[in-house]
C-alpha cells in the first residue's frame, strides 16, 4: 500500500490546515501586542494542526499494520475508535483554547443607567 491514503486525507483537510496556519502566523505577529490571547491562539493552532496530522498518520499506520499482519477486524475497529476518541478530545481542547483566546483580557464595560 502506498501513501495515497495519507495524501488524500491531508488533501481533504487542506482548507482547515490553511486556516490553522494563518491563525498560527497571526498569533506570532500579535504576540507582543496581545500576549495572552496570542499565546492561547498559538497553542490552539499547534494542537489542532498536530491533531490533523496525528490522526492521518495514525490511520495510515493502522491500515497498513492490518494489511501486513492480517489482524482481526475487531482489533482494527478498536484501534480506530481510540484514534477517533483521542482526536475528538484534542479538537475539543484546541477549540476551548480558541474560545478562551477570544474572551480573555477584555475590559469590562458597563452600560450607564
Amino acid at each position: 500500500m502506498n501513501s495515497s491514503f495519507l495524501i488524500q486525507q491531508l488533501a481533504y483537510a487542506g482548507p482547515v490546515i490553511v486556516v490553522y496556519l494563518v491563525g498560527l502566523v497571526l498569533a506570532v505577529i500579535f504576540i507582543k501586542k496581545y500576549p495572552v490571547p496570542a499565546i492561547l491562539t498559538l497553542l490552539a493552532t499547534i494542537i489542532l494542526l498536530g491533531n490533523i496530522f496525528g490522526i492521518a498518520f495514525a490511520q495510515e499506520y493502522f491500515i497498513r499494520a492490518r494489511l501486513v499482519s492480517g489482524g482481526s477486524m475487531a482489533s482494527y475497529s478498536t484501534m480506530m475508535s481510540a484514534v477517533s476518541l483521542i482526536g475528538s478530545i484534542m479538537r475539543a481542547l484546541g477549540s476551548a483554547l480558541l474560545l478562551a483566546a477570544v474572551f480573555v483580557g477584555r475590559n469590562r464595560k458597563t452600560i450607564p443607567a
